[in-house]
């Protein structure tokens, strides 16, 4: 049993835990990039990839340790709920994966340190391939705490 009281085991909680820190952290960089402090909002969207970094080989740890976890609900269910879900959810991660990395590449790549902000040309494709980012965590996140709830909580 893990630390939330489920039938998760503690490295399934603890990847639970990482994630909705990384959320945290990541709305947290977005509001200051709202905010324009560009000072802080680099700092929590590089610490919110790091952390999900961290997520990713505490996961790989799980899998080799537990090995998979078995679905406990019935047949409809694993087929047309948890299977769908699954692969939504390792589709979108994979994409929201590549572009944190590319967002952090072009961040850093195009912030002029002297002048403390952006090179005005990168700016507005920062900003919507930021969204892009943003709405695409959103769904990696909810998908991925519907896993969590289907394979631990519901059954």
């Amino acid at each position: 049993m893990g630390i939330y009281g489920t039938r998760a085991s503690l490295y399934s909680d603890i990847s639970l835990t990482l994630e909705v820190l990384v959320t945290v952290m990541f709305f947290t960089g977005y509001y200051f990039a709202r905010k324009r402090n560009f000072n802080l909002h680099p700092k929590f969207m590089i610490s919110a990839f790091l952390l999900d970094v961290a997520f990713l080989v505490s996961y790989m740890i799980k899998s080799l340790i537990e090995g998979r976890t078995e679905f406990k609900g019935p047949v409809t269910v694993y087929k047309f709920i948890y299977i769908p879900t699954v692969v939504f959810h390792s589709l979108i991660s994979i994409v929201v994966l590549a572009l944190a990395c590319f967002m952090i590449y072009n961040g850093l790549k195009n912030f002029d340190r002297r002048e403390k902000k952006m090179k005005d040309e990168n700016i507005k494709k920062h900003r919507k391939i930021g969204k892009i980012t943003l709405f695409t965590w959103v769904l990696s996140f909810l998908s991925g705490i519907a896993v969590y709830l289907l394979l631990y909580v519901i059954y």
